[in-house]
């Protein structure tokens, strides 16, 4: 099935037009939990890393390099594909010591079914599959590695892969590789997706933080 610019550009990562929310104001509970009841989704990010406040998700966006060769701008395309619903990440962004290096980071985003329903798809597992296709034309290098047989959390199928990209940022010398794990799923009316990135090129390793944070989560 066909689809159009903007439509391929949404679904990148099933989270495009997010509900914005800045979990410092509203949603965090004892420093490491974050809970939203319109949402759904109750989960605990890895202690001693922080959450980023929403309005600095515009400044951090516009220093990543995406969507080379494509005929929208990079401007056009973080606009349509929105902000995360929650960013928590291992360093200080405003720590001059940090400056270079690649945090390990895990996203969060929401996107109401509803704003998908005109795709007309039959399946979820064909909405991560063009959800896959968008995300390799704005990451360089993008490719799935390794996937997991499904699993249950709070009753809901939870599809899980990991994958590999090329990040590159304006305040870097040169490219990184990064790997990702990805986590998603559908509940009552909401996609969810957890993106988990870290860089062992640059020995900055999460694997553990990963696998606890997915333990954590719980959709209510």
């Amino acid at each position: 099935m066909g689809i159009g610019r903007r439509e391929f550009v949404r679904l990148t990562s099933l989270g495009l037009t997010g509900l914005a929310i800045d979990p410092l104001q509203a949603v965090v509970i004892h420093d490491h939990v974050y809970i939203n009841r319109k949402l759904g989704i109750l989960f605990h990010k890895p202690a001693d890393w922080v959450f980023i406040a929403t309005k600095d998700f515009g400044k951090l966006g516009s220093e990543q390099i995406i969507g080379e060769g494509l005929e929208q701008s990079p401007e056009e395309i973080r606009e349509e594909l929105g902000y995360p619903i929650c960013v928590a990440t291992k360093y200080d962004q405003d720590n001059p010591l940090y400056k270079g290096i690649f945090s390990p980071t895990i996203t969060l985003n929401v996107t109401p079914k509803e704003e998908l329903a005109y795709l007309g798809v039959e399946s979820f597992e064909e909405l991560i599959g063009m959800s896959e296709y968008g995300t390799s034309q704005l990451l360089k290098g993008f490719k799935v590695v390794r996937r997991y047989e499904p699993y249950l959390i709070s009753n809901c199928t939870f599809y899980e892969f990991d994958a590999e990209y090329i990040f590159e940022h304006i305040e870097m010398e040169r490219p990184v590789k990064v790997e990702l794990k990805v986590f998603k799923a559908a509940n009552k009316g909401f996609y969810y997706d957890f993106n988990c990135h870290q860089s062992k090129e640059q020995n900055q390793h999460a694997d553990k933080e990963f696998e606890e944070f997915k333990t954590t989560i719980k959709l209510i």
